[in-house]
Order: C-alpha cells, then sequence, then structure tokens
C-alpha cells in the first residue's frame, strides 16, 4: 500500500504523445494507492467534426487542451478517496482527460472547413483526433508501472464512456489474470447508425479499429457505440459490461441535435440501444435512473432546495450523486460497489423517470445528520 503522504495527484507527461486537438502537449493524471487495484478513469468533455464546432471561435463543445487546472484535486464521486463509502478510495486512479475533439476514438489528423463566424473569417482548421494514441500511451505507462494488479476498473462518463469496451479489452488482453471490471457513465443514446459514419470518418475512428486484435473487422458504415459493447462482450464473456444513464439526458440530447436529430427521443434511443446489445450477448446490465443530467462518477451534484426559509439559510443541499442517487428503491452506489468490483447486479429501470429519489438524510436546524 502506498503511504498516505503520497496520495497525491501527479501528472504525467507520455514520451512520444501526438498532443491535443490543437497540438499542445497531452498529459494525464495519477493518483498513487494500492499497486494491486488499478482503475482507469476516461474523462467527459464533448467531442467535435465539423469546421464550425471545432474552432475555438465557433461554437465548440468540445474540451480542446489536457492543461494542468483540470487537475482533478478537490473533485467528488470516485475522484473523492477520503470518502468513507468510496468503493475505489484505495485503488491507485490512473485518470485521461479528454483532448482531442474524438471521444478517445480518434487516429487521424483532420482539415476542416470553418465559415466565417464571431468576427472571424472563413478558414481551414486542423484538428489533431489522435485520442486513442494520446490514451494508449498513457496506458502503456501504466502497463509498465503496474504489471500484475489483482483488479482493474476501466470506467468513463461522457465522452468517455463511448470507447470504454473498447479499452476495457485492451486492458483485459494485458491483464489476463486480473479481474476486469467495466463501468460506462452515459453516452447510451448514440443508437444513429448512418448518423455516426461522419464522425468516425472524421476521426479516423477506422484506423483505431485496424490496430485493435479483435475490432478489425468492424466496418465504419453502420457501426453504433453498441457494436464496440457487442465485440468486447463477445471476446470477454467473464466480463460484465455496466452501463449507467438518466433517462431523460439533456446532455446526450443536445448532441444527438448537433448530429441532425431534430427532436432526439432519448427515452427511446436507450431502449433502442439496450436492446440491440442485450438481443446479441447476455453479459450487459444497466441503471437507468430518474432525471435529465449526465454524471454520476466524476463529481457530480444534484441541488435539493430547502423547504424552510431557516432551513440550510434558504439555500439548496448540494448532493453527490455517486453517493445519494436512488432509483426504485435502489442506491446507485450500492450497484456501482457491486458491479466494479465483480459481483453480479440486475437491471434497474425507473419507473416515474421524473421524481428525484435521494438515499439523503437531510440535517435538522443546527447541521446535525
Amino acid at each position: 500500500m502506498t503511504d498516505i503522504d503520497e496520495r497525491r495527484w501527479r501528472n504525467v507527461l507520455p514520451a512520444a504523445a501526438p498532443g491535443c486537438s490543437q497540438g499542445t502537449p497531452y498529459s494525464f493524471w495519477v493518483k498513487a494507492g494500492d499497486p494491486n487495484k488499478l482503475a482507469v478513469i476516461l474523462s467527459g468533455g464533448g467531442a467535435c467534426w465539423n469546421g464550425e464546432n471545432c474552432a475555438l471561435h465557433g461554437r465548440p463543445y468540445y474540451r480542446p487542451f489536457a492543461d494542468l487546472e483540470l487537475d482533478p484535486t478537490g473533485l467528488g464521486g470516485i475522484f473523492d478517496t477520503d470518502h468513507p463509502e468510496n468503493p475505489l478510495a484505495d485503488y491507485t486512479l490512473v485518470y485521461l482527460p479528454t483532448a482531442n475533439g474524438d471521444v478517445f476514438l480518434g487516429d487521424a489528423a483532420t482539415s476542416y472547413d470553418v465559415p466565417s463566424m464571431s468576427g472571424h473569417p472563413e478558414g481551414t482548421l486542423t484538428i489533431l483526433h489522435k485520442g486513442f494514441d494520446n490514451a494508449m500511451l498513457a496506458l502503456r505507462w501504466m502497463f509498465g508501472a503496474y504489471p500484475r494488479p489483482d483488479a482493474v476498473v476501466v470506467s468513463g462518463w461522457s465522452a468517455g464512456a463511448l470507447a470504454s469496451p473498447l479499452y476495457t479489452h485492451i486492458v483485459a488482453r494485458q491483464y489476463p489474470d486480473a479481474r476486469v471490471t467495466h463501468f460506462a457513465d452515459g453516452g447510451g443514446a448514440y443508437h444513429l447508425c448512418e448518423k455516426l459514419a461522419p464522425l468516425f470518418k472524421a476521426w479516423g475512428t477506422e484506423n483505431v479499429l485496424r490496430r485493435v486484435e479483435g475490432f478489425q473487422g468492424l466496418p465504419i458504415d453502420g457501426l453504433t457505440i453498441e457494436d464496440l459493447y457487442i465485440r468486447a462482450a463477445e471476446m470477454h464473456p467473464t466480463i460484465t459490461f455496466h452501463q449507467y444513464n438518466e433517462r431523460h439526458d439533456a446532455v446526450q440530447a443536445m448532441f444527438l441535435r448537433l448530429m441532425g436529430e431534430k427532436n432526439p427521443d432519448i427515452p427511446s434511443l436507450l431502449d433502442q440501444a439496450h436492446t440491440y446489445i442485450r438481443t446479441r450477448v447476455s453479459n450487459f446490465r444497466t441503471y437507468t435512473s430518474w432525471g435529465c443530467d449526465e454524471g454520476v462518477i466524476g463529481g457530480y451534484y444534484d441541488a435539493i432546495p430547502a423547504l424552510n426559509a431557516l432551513d440550510n439559510r434558504g439555500r439548496p443541499y448540494a448532493l453527490d450523486r455517486l453517493y445519494t442517487r436512488k432509483t426504485n428503491g435502489i442506491r446507485f452506489l450500492d450497484w456501482f460497489r457491486a458491479a466494479v468490483t465483480g459481483n453480479a447486479v440486475e437491471d434497474v429501470a425507473c419507473r416515474d423517470c421524473q421524481t428525484p429519489e435521494h438515499h439523503w438524510v437531510r440535517p435538522d436546524f443546527q447541521g446535525r445528520a
């Protein structure tokens, strides 16, 4: 075990990393814990696939840099290693920022035509969609530093959730004797088939799949995120692939509209995607909660307004979703803990999907729980 004084985040700059979207250096973060227990965390942070949403002066919906201010110190969720209920509290955490606009599925340098906007003339822009190479350099560092772990969790939220099955496969092949588990937080409603093809082509995803043994035969035309789950689950029948979503996820709805879906029906798309996977593999489980937000593991909070003007001085209570979210009486933390420690869980699905439900004891007026 690592001494408590050494439990701080440190930034690692991998040699030969191709860099972030604009060519700036790429780095990742490590918090040392038990060397026999590893957690790979693929960050959220959006995506881009045309000149308008890749240009920083346009409408960027992605994180273009892996800056030092992304230090996860102070974040909640799984990053809060002081929380007594955190199932990953004693793990060594390897946190990979997303910084290439390609949800970790890119292997291309793509030039885009940028229209005139925001006072800037039209022009061209080259984006380094090299998220796969950056991630693989981080993983190779981890493979060298921690050669024989007993347990590895591969997780991601939002943008980082989409490629998480592929990286689970890569990690499982590297650590054949370890207990490898998977968890994806969000990203379950992108069951679009042909509308994803332009994104994959812009990112060079076909180049990525050619480089990953077992994924070479997947065609880009018609490829879905669910196909990544299916291929990984087929090759690793002892690993259960887990996914969390909120039933009316507004972030996924926003990106679907950017892809051309005028009125995205998130509940219907979630159902279609989950059915698509379940009819092909059995090692897949979902927890679908109420609400319209996105993100449960990465330090996200629900605000509950005070019902009495004197209660909490009129301010809302901010509740860390990882520790307080509940659906149909089932606490998400219990489900998540079982999932990432290799225990069986059943599917959970909200009923009315609107009414908030929390595992939370309200403080009294003196602030005592």
